[in-house]
């Protein structure tokens, strides 16, 4: 990932990306969290870079990072896509997530 694309990502106020860095957009299905990984203030474009590539370059192919920036920081953690949610606030509820991602409703599922 790149500078620039990362500043977009601030200003829309995070993203999920895959393996290759691409944001990703599903219709339906939920995002949830499986590790929580940094939490660094937004002002440090540069340290959110390196460890966006960082988790990009360490993740396997069905895996994703997640930027979501809420008061003045940047969130990041890896997470997955999962169809059901019955299991996905399970997977949530057992990885300690106070959320997950409704892809369909485009808002968070609060656990």
């Amino acid at each position: 990932m790149k500078k620039q694309q990362l500043l977009q990502i601030i200003e829309d106020g995070g993203a999920t990306l895959n393996k290759s860095g691409a944001a990703v957009n599903f219709e339906n299905g939920y995002q949830v969290s499986i590790k929580d990984c940094y939490t660094i203030e937004i002002r440090n474009a540069r340290k959110i870079l390196k460890a966006i590539n960082k988790l990009l370059r360490g993740i396997d192919a069905g895996a994703f990072v997640g930027v979501w920036i809420d008061g003045g920081k940047a969130f990041i953690d890896i997470s997955q896509h999962i169809t059901g949610k019955a299991y996905a606030v399970e997977l949530g509820r057992r990885k300690r997530q106070i959320s997950i991602y409704d892809w369909q409703r485009g808002r968070c599922v609060y656990l």
